[in-house]
């Protein structure tokens, strides 16, 4: 009898060994495929960039009378802008680029054309979004898990942000519900002392080297034959 129980727990402890690595093998292949559709489809799409302005805080302060605060602000915020506009324009060369004032989010989901901005960051009716796919980078900080984005649209799905919020600010990678990508898509590059550049320059070689890396189609056929051969056994 009790040889029998001992069988019949380590069947069982078997069991669930299986299934859990069966559904970690499930989730990671489902990550790769996940990483591997994005960084082609941006490959041959474009990444569009949204530049914050602090409105509501610089109205906040013109309200209170403090004038001198809120035109320092605006041009503190306008200086790191052009920085960010100038590292893509230089150093970015994955895929085209767009900018976008982050006010105007709604707007792009909208897929309205007037939004764009030109390396002078002011709006240019000339430039027009022609790629179907894109994604989002913009400058923040990242988190460990699900979202980045500190602003809620009426446009976009409202998740709640992670609690596992990164220190360090970073360009940021997002989708088009401005949700933070997973790995092992390279979905941020930190920001050192306000060096765009570096960041931009590491984020460049971050997407190139992932995209060569992928070989979309031989992982694709290995992850079937592996699929495959697990369900024979």
């Amino acid at each position: 009898m009790r040889y029998s129980c001992f069988i019949l727990f380590l069947l069982l402890n078997t069991t669930v060994i299986a299934g859990g690595v069966d559904t970690s093998y499930t989730r990671h292949t489902s990550n790769r495929y996940t990483a591997a559709d994005e960084i082609k489809a941006l490959k041959h799409g474009a990444l569009v960039v949204r530049l914050k302005t602090n409105d509501k805080s610089v109205e906040a302060y013109r309200r209170a009378g403090k004038t001198e605060l809120a035109d320092k602000i605006v041009a503190d915020r306008a200086e790191m802008n052009q920085k960010i506009v100038e590292a893509f324009k230089y150093y970015f060369t994955f895929c085209k680029v767009y900018f976008i004032y982050a006010k105007n989010s709604d707007a792009l989901l909208k897929h309205q054309q007037n939004i764009f901005l030109n390396e002078k960051m002011q709006p240019d009716t000339s430039i027009h979004l022609t790629e179907d796919y894109f994604l989002i980078a913009e400058y923040g900080s990242y988190t460990t898990n699900e979202r980045a984005d500190e602003y809620h649209y009426s446009g976009v799905y409202t998740t709640e942000p992670s609690n596992t919020t990164a220190g360090e600010s970073a360009l940021v990678i997002l989708d088009t519900t401005f949700t933070q990508l997973r790995e092992p898509f390279p979905f941020y590059a930190p920001v050192y002392i306000g060096s765009f550049i570096k960041a931009v320059e590491q984020l460049d070689r971050q997407f190139n080297k992932t995209y060569d890396n992928f070989r979309y189609k031989e992982l694709i056929q290995q992850e079937k034959l592996k699929s495959k051969e697990a369900r024979k056994k």
